[in-house]
């Protein structure tokens, strides 16, 4: 089932986590804003090679986190989802995730941003989708064992791949999950006009990164 399911008992810091998520995201946001690419001061092809890849990935990013939410609304604690991108990976939230925030940072025309995010998700998701496992297999017990045994935990294996002939899901939910997953999309557009706004001479830059 992935990310998503999350039973009661949660500790204070999987209460607290999508807080600090999210005050973290403004400070890394604030640093962000603040910073030129040395990549367009001195090598704009390059710059525009990454961020055109970046969009391309925040976009990806976005897309399958939708796809993903689709699957999982209204089910979050009462049934164990395997079938669409869960049947290739119990994560797919943090699968799209991590592309999109890889997307992200290469939106900034940098290279050290995109590396310094990747680094951040492999130390802080791994220890949740443990937590979130356990808690997972305490739900569902042998069924979300034998899930386990069958599918990924994170990298994808696509020939897994199965999805029913219908599925239903949860309106109301499913458009919140819209709403949130499309954050990719508006943080790259907020930074590509921070930027234009920065060539106009109408915000400073503190530091230059290649």
């Amino acid at each position: 089932m992935g990310s998503e399911a999350q039973p009661s008992g949660k500790t204070w810091w999987e209460q607290q986590r999508t807080g600090l998520s999210r005050l973290i995201a403004v400070l890394a946001f604030l640093v962000v804003a603040l910073t030129e690419s040395r990549w367009e001061l001195h090598q704009e092809p390059v710059a525009i090679f990454l961020f055109s890849i970046g969009l391309a990935l925040a976009a990806v990013g976005a897309a399958g986190r939708i796809w993903s939410s689709f699957f999982i609304s209204g089910r979050k604690d009462g049934q164990l989802v395997s079938e669409g991108p869960y049947s290739i990976s119990r994560n797919p939230l943090y699968v799209f995730s991590c592309i999109g925030l890889l997307g992200v940072g290469l939106t900034t025309e940098t290279l050290t941003y995109p590396l310094l995010f990747l680094a951040i998700f492999g130390l802080y998701y791994p220890g949740i989708m443990a937590r979130e496992e356990r808690r997972l297999e305490e739900l569902f017990g042998d069924a979300y064992r034998q899930y386990r045994q069958r599918v990924p935990r994170f990298w994808p294996r696509l020939e897994l791949y199965s999805e029913p002939a219908s599925w239903s899901s949860n309106p109301r939910l499913f458009r919140r999950h819209i709403l949130s997953d499309i954050w990719f999309i508006w943080i790259a557009a907020i930074i590509e006009l921070i930027e234009g706004f920065r060539s106009a001479g109408m915000l400073p830059h503190l530091l230059e990164l290649w």
